[in-house]
């Protein structure tokens, strides 16, 4: 099964359903909220806007709120394209709201490389700490009883995919603990 890779705007969308008091709703009422009770929608308002083509929609609703200027100041200077650009390469003409939105996207768009990088580098630090101690892989995975399908794939094959990183965490913490009192 391959996932698909998470868009800017799925992102947005999600980013705005999670930020919103009420859910996600319409430009109209989400508006309201980013202009009164809740100013952390107001960048990720814009840019769903902007990345959706419906920059028009989110101008009315805005019109008659403080958000109708810097929003009017934003869409004069940036198109989707040059908005982009600005937010990959942290624009310093763009306030930096935007851009922290941006970054927020790439952090959880590469969530799980990350982890799968940080899974391998804890295997590494496991193995050594195994040969250093003498501690075997059965024990390992029985002391801490987890899968031992699943412990000995990621320990002796390197399928970091077969634990979660708080079960590596946790083999790691336990190795170590084993170094430190052998020492």
């Amino acid at each position: 099964m391959v996932l698909r890779e998470l868009s800017f705007l799925g992102f947005l969308k999600q980013y705005i359903h999670a930020l919103s008091l009420a859910g996600l709703g319409g430009y109209y009422k989400l508006a309201s909220e980013a202009a009164t009770v809740n100013p952390r929608l107001r960048e990720p308002l814009l840019l769903h806007a902007l990345f959706s083509g419906k920059e028009s929609v989110l101008l009315a609703a805005v019109k008659s709120t403080e958000l109708h200027t810097e929003y009017v100041g934003i869409l004069d200077r940036y198109d989707r394209l040059r908005m982009e650009q600005a937010l990959q390469n942290s624009d310093p003409l763009l306030p930096d709201r935007y851009v922290k939105v941006y970054r927020s996207y790439i952090a959880v768009k590469n969530k799980h490389r990350n982890e799968e990088y940080t899974k391998s580098l804890i295997r590494e630090q496991i193995i050594r700490l195994q040969r250093d101690t003498g501690v075997s892989t059965y024990r390992l995975y029985t002391d801490l009883q987890v899968n031992p399908g699943n412990m000995n794939a990621f320990i002796k094959h390197g399928d970091c995919s077969k634990v979660s990183l708080a079960i590596a965490r946790s083999a790691m913490a336990y190795m170590e603990n084993i170094s430190a009192s052998n020492a």
